[in-house]
């Protein structure tokens, strides 16, 4: 009999589902060889998701990409998913992931180690800087107590292996504002410690998995290429339509560099400077 894995949407319900469905279900067909899958739409539309405590009353909800205390709001819809459910493992999906052929297969591998208890937590996403622009593959052992935060594209869990959900939101919920923004850096509290009298240790293994999954930053129409929404998903780190003006856009070299130039090498064209007059120039031969 095969182990059985929830898999819950959080969040916003963003662009065109119909397409994103498309796409996720060429992983969900993958999974279902390998475990059963119930699948959740636990979205921030949802009535009975429940009021989370960090959102009430915050002007800065929907600023651009970034969230005032857009971290908080993402741990405490994984937790009141995780209650919501009753499989032992759970992965927590975004509405506007993009899967791959590479990821997916990379995806499945890794479940595989979760089922055989040879992993506990992965988190699964796409870093376009710190030279790891276009990594097909890169798994990095995660230390809660090591700075540096972890991807949140898809996160997938031993349940029993989780940090209790109410440790967690009220550790949160003792951090100033602020400090509730990143879901990048808030998403490793999921990591189970033990305290003795001196120290801490981790009690699992956990690891943030580099992989070639993007995020759709436009409503397309039809049924894009994995190149159309890779280039759009690095043009929303530069400047779009929606993102805005800041001190990052106008640093030398640009932070962005490297990705603009490895995918125009998966285009077979030789790298090019971000022309500062013209931030979508690198789309072009």
């Amino acid at each position: 009999m095969k182990e059985k894995l929830a898999i819950f949407y959080t969040g916003d319900k963003r662009h065109n589902l119909e397409i994103v469905k498309q796409n996720h279900q060429r992983l969900f067909d993958c999974l279902n060889e390998i475990v059963d899958i119930n699948i959740y739409w636990f979205t921030k539309d949802d009535p009975d998701r429940g009021v989370c405590p960090f959102e009430e009353g915050d002007p800065n909800l929907d600023n651009a990409y970034r969230r005032g205390q857009g971290g908080g709001i993402q741990v405490w819809d994984f937790y009141r998913s995780c209650e919501r459910t009753t499989e032992p493992y759970v992965m927590r999906l975004r509405t506007d992931v993009w899967f791959t052929n590479s990821s997916i297969s990379i995806i499945c591998e890794e479940i595989k180690k979760i089922l055989a208890g040879k992993t506990d937590i992965a988190f699964f996403g796409s870093d376009w800087i710190h030279a790891n622009a276009g990594k097909i593959y890169h798994k990095m052992v995660v230390i809660d107590g090591v700075p540096g935060g972890v991807q949140d594209f898809a996160i997938v869990a031993n349940r029993s292996q989780l940090k209790p959900g109410k440790e967690v939101i009220d550790y949160i919920t003792s951090l100033p504002a602020k400090k509730r923004r990143s879901g990048n850096n808030l998403f490793k509290l999921l990591i189970l410690m033990t305290k003795t009298e001196h120290f801490y240790f981790q009690d699992v293994n956990a690891f943030r998995i580099l992989c070639q999954t993007w995020l759709i930053r436009k409503t397309y129409a039809s049924y894009p290429t994995d190149n159309e929404v890779c280039k759009d998903y690095i043009q929303s780190y530069i400047l779009d339509d929606k993102s805005e003006i800041g001190k990052k856009t106008f640093v030398i070299p640009h932070p962005m560099q490297d990705s603009v130039n490895w995918w125009r090498s998966q285009q077979g064209w030789g790298p090019q400077d971000l022309d500062i007059t013209d931030f979508k120039k690198w789309q072009l031969q």
